[in-house]
């Protein structure tokens, strides 16, 4: 296991991207305000410093210790980072009550390791539904890179930017039902795309141009989800829920129909909060990969766990909060096999 002990974010794998860019998993940040009624008029909001470790093992992220490999089948290193990362969001509300508008950073996304600025508004109507549209733009935070070309063997690999941007929208609680339902379209851009050229240079390869063209990553993405949620009394409920998604990619080798099944729930027993979802997720992908002469199937566990206390030391308004989050990636190409585990503490402030 390698130790990094100064601050760095890593860009994850192109699966981990979808989830990024169209938004899964629990909202964090989110359920510590479950007391602030987003809906009252004026402004509203919280910041949250925080301070985590991040544990991963895969050859096909960007990261100084994979840089070079020898085999596309070795085993990868462990690694631990240590990071610290500001949550933030900033809402006002207008004198009718029913309409307001947001700006921030989606918790879900440190969960995947990176983070985006997200803006919107949400609509509050009569018969209790509450609809939502807003825009992830090109704009990462922070760094959010790829290899130019994953493949390259016994050589450092360049790293060039991945650009996203997307849009959601949603309907929550439909006519004051337990049931919402959310569509997200969002696209990513590599800047510099090479993958297979080394092996496709190297004497006596059986690649052909038509191969490097299955292997591009600049992609589209739709994403559908459909969620329950079921109370259990005094604030307590699990929301079960189901999602696919669809990724054109230009290249048919990274184009795939990805499912997901998630369990997610909330327990509030003051001053403490507990929170947490289960998920598991298939991908299989169009085409076969002529690196490996295989086509991509992936399975993908994950899990979240986390807690929040009230007004720690009688600090009014203020919220503690502490999660972990593990994500294991198994496919039937050892390549894009991954493990990335997170936990974090942070103390945020409400307005």
């Amino acid at each position: 296991m390698k130790f990094n002990l100064r601050p760095r974010f890593q860009a994850k794998s192109f699966a981990a991207l979808i989830s990024i860019v169209l938004i899964t998993g629990l909202p964090l940040t989110g359920l510590a305000q479950g007391k602030i009624d987003k809906f009252q008029p004026g402004f509203s909001g919280y910041i949250q410093p925080m301070i985590g470790v991040t544990y991963s093992k895969s050859i096909s992220d960007v990261s100084d210790d994979t840089k070079q490999i020898d085999s596309l089948d070795q085993d990868a290193d462990s690694e631990t980072d240590f990071f610290p990362l500001v949550l933030w969001e900033m809402g006002y509300t207008l004198q009718n009550k029913t309409t307001h508008f947001f700006a921030g950073t989606p918790e879900e996304n440190v969960v995947e390791g990176t983070f985006y600025l997200e803006t919107g508004i949400q609509q509050k109507l009569s018969g209790g539904t509450i609809l939502s549209a807003s825009w992830i733009p090109r704009l990462p935070i922070l760094d959010n890179e790829v290899w130019k070309d994953p493949f390259l063997l016994g050589s450092d690999r360049k790293e060039t930017d991945r650009k996203s941007q997307a849009f959601k929208v949603s309907a929550e609680s439909i006519g004051g039902s337990p049931v919402s339902l959310k569509y997200g379209f969002g696209q990513q851009d590599i800047d510099t795309e090479q993958s297979g050229l080394y092996l496709f240079q190297q004497p006596g390869s059986t690649l052909t141009s038509s191969d490097l063209k299955l292997l591009q990553r600049d992609a589209i993405f739709h994403r559908l989800e459909a969620l329950y949620a079921i109370s259990l009394g005094r604030g307590a409920k699990i929301q079960p829920g189901v999602a696919y998604i669809r990724g054109d990619a230009d290249g048919d080798a990274n184009s795939f129909n990805h499912f997901q099944g998630k369990v997610s729930f909330v327990l509030p027993r003051d001053p403490w909060l507990f929170f947490g979802n289960i998920a598991i997720n298939w991908a299989e992908y169009d085409e076969t990969n002529p690196i490996f002469n295989k086509t991509r199937d992936d399975v993908t566990y994950g899990m979240t766990i986390g807690l929040t206390y009230a007004a720690p030391f009688g600090w009014e308004n203020f919220m503690a909060s502490a999660f972990t989050s593990y994500k294991k990636q198994n496919s039937n190409i050892k390549f894009y096999d991954s493990t990335r585990m997170i936990v974090a503490l942070g103390l945020a402030w409400q307005f």
